[in-house]
């Protein structure tokens, strides 16, 4: 059976709607297709003021293969857009606890994102109305992600292990 499956919007990334959380919060590693190392929480030398990026139309190239390749699943235009719901903005450069807030708050977004994203496709392949229940409980769960506490992170990572684990058998 071949069944083309594919993530919805908000599980792809729209980097339009982003404040180019990538470009700044990861560390890159030129041995990874990032073209040279940059440590966590620092902007790409490439990143322009407007959060866009001014090699984006020659990023292969001149090495970053790594940025073609990532995918946020859309955790940075989430983030972003908490961003704004709670401080009005999500301007990293201008306010310093904005920028607290998203750097702390970025691995553990993009984490849960990435759950979404599976248990979202597990469900479609598989036809589980059980997966598909626990994604939409997950997903309501978004704007609550940034400030989970480690229990409330560690509750999740076991129940969306633990629900995809029988797939890996079969």
């Amino acid at each position: 059976m071949n069944v083309a499956v594919r993530l919805p919007a908000h599980l792809k990334a729209d980097c339009s709607a982003c404040a180019a959380l990538c470009c700044v919060i990861p560390p890159f590693d030129a041995l990874q297709g990032f073209g040279f190392d940059k440590p966590a929480e620092t902007p790409c030398q490439h990143l322009c003021a407007d959060h866009r990026c001014g090699i984006h139309e020659a990023l292969i190239p001149r090495g970053f293969e790594g940025c073609v390749a990532f995918d946020c699943l859309g955790a940075g235009q989430r983030l972003t857009a908490l961003a704004v719901e709670r401080f009005g903005s999500a301007d990293w450069r201008a306010r310093p606890d904005v920028a607290r807030w998203l750097f702390a708050a970025y691995p553990r977004m993009r984490e849960a994102q990435e759950w979404l994203a599976r248990l979202t496709l597990a469900a479609t392949v598989a036809g589980s109305d059980e997966l598909k229940a626990l994604a939409t409980e997950l997903a309501a769960q978004a704007p609550q992600w940034p400030g989970w506490s480690a229990a409330e992170h560690a509750g999740w990572q076991a129940r969306v292990a633990a629900a995809l684990a029988p797939l890996a058998r079969e």
